[in-house]
């Protein structure tokens, strides 16, 4: 846990990297998204929408 820390208690304003997926800039880029965040929006669409 020390190892893990190294960067947190030395580096000025150090934070843990980010894991996840819709937190990384390079998986933006590509379009790619948490597949947590997907089933969420795909659960809460408009129930006034047009089917097509």
């Amino acid at each position: 846990m020390l190892l893990l820390s190294v960067r947190v208690l030395f580096k000025k304003n150090g934070r843990f990297v980010k894991t996840h997926v819709s937190q990384s800039k390079a998986m933006r880029e590509r379009g790619i998204t948490c597949v947590q965040s997907q089933d969420f929006a795909m659960r809460h669409q408009s129930p006034h929408a047009i089917k097509e």
